[in-house]
């Protein structure tokens, strides 16, 4: 458990802001969009919106799987160095 303090410190103090940050410039036109559908949007405007909620549900999905990647070869080599 303790080789993975240093693991999630980085993650925290990086990751997380940076997704946060991708996330809120994502979202930022998705809200302005969804916003003016619904005062009345046409039938593109509403496809267009389910186009980028799809590409923001892959692009989450995509981080996540960087992010588990990260964490098992991080994890590999902590065990690579206790090993040695």
């Amino acid at each position: 458990m303790g080789e993975l303090i240093p693991i999630f410190a980085i993650f925290f103090t990086i990751g997380v802001p940076v997704m946060a940050l991708t996330t809120h410039f994502v979202l930022r036109p998705m809200v302005k969009d969804i916003v003016g559908a619904m005062r009345g949007g046409s039938k593109d405007e509403v496809l267009e919106l389910h186009r980028q909620v799809g590409e923001l549900r892959e692009d989450v999905a995509r981080q996540e799987s960087q992010i588990a990647v990260l964490i098992e070869a991080e994890s590999f080599r902590r065990q690579l160095e206790t090993s040695s």
